[in-house]
């Protein structure tokens, strides 16, 4: 199934709860890190691969070093006019609508400093794992003392090993480039939600269609039995649309999987 939603009031909310930020900080950090990501999307194919999807070790570390540079002010950054996301607040207030028991096990992976999981916090969950390969942007989720545990590493090489969570969700971190998240991982964050659980990813709608996002990878997976394909929700508002984007709306997808009982031994 697909919905669509519009987001008028919360791409409204974004508007009018903008932080300042110093001209030269901002437009510096909208060109540097815009910069890496769209190189990322459209270049990143050379002959220094190294991960299934293209991406390269030097990709991901000037990625991962703008991060640190910026960590202190990402925050700020992210709720400036340069970017206007609010992808957190669309995916919490999601989660919240959909999944009435507080209680759940939550992993937000990809969680940075933590604004989803400090939403999710907001709206009355309080049992919240973050994950994140950059150790600069966890200093900030840490400091919130919502999270339960704070795990860093690449992928899911930190986490724990057995089906521990009830709910993955993740916003603003899949598909962004070559070198972030990608279907690859499906099958790894399966492994690590109990059956009946759920994996929830907010993401720009446009980059579904990139060329390195392998889509026979999630077929296997629900043709398998793994992972049963519930509804995407597409909401306007997801961040600012840039003056290069086609998509003048700032289209966001919400995809949304079950894990399902599998035979033991199957993931």
């Amino acid at each position: 199934k697909q919905w669509y939603q519009r987001r008028v009031a919360i791409t409204a909310g974004a508007l009018t709860n903008l932080r300042m930020i110093d001209k030269e900080t901002g437009e510096q950090w909208h060109k540097s890190f815009q910069g890496l990501m769209r190189k990322g999307r459209v270049y990143g194919q050379n002959e220094d691969q190294t991960a299934e999807n293209g991406a390269s070790d030097d990709e991901f570390t000037a990625q991962q070093a703008l991060y640190s540079e910026y960590a202190d002010k990402y925050d700020d950054l992210v709720h400036s006019d340069y970017e206007q996301y609010v992808g957190f607040n669309i995916l919490a207030d999601h989660i919240n609508k959909h999944f009435s028991d507080k209680s759940l096990k939550i992993l937000d992976f990809g969680t940075g400093t933590g604004l989803l999981g400090s939403r999710l916090h907001d709206r009355g969950f309080t049992d919240i794992d973050g994950s994140d390969c950059n150790a600069e942007l966890l200093k900030s989720a840490e400091k919130m003392g919502i999270f339960q545990n704070l795990y860093c590493g690449r992928g899911t090489d930190s986490l724990p090993k057995e089906r521990s969570y009830d709910l993955i969700c993740s916003s603003g971190v899949f598909f962004l480039s070559k070198s972030h998240p990608c279907t690859e991982v499906f099958e790894d964050l399966a492994k690590l939600i109990k059956h009946g659980g759920s994996l929830l990813i907010l993401t720009k709608k446009s980059y579904l269609e990139q060329d390195y996002v392998n889509w026979e990878l999630v077929r296997k997976l629900t043709d398998s039995g793994v992972l049963k394909k519930m509804d995407t929700t597409f909401v306007e508002g997801y961040r600012r649309a840039f003056e290069y984007e086609e998509d003048r709306l700032g289209m966001g997808a919400i995809l949304h999987y079950k894990v399902v009982e599998v035979e033991a031994g199957a993931v």
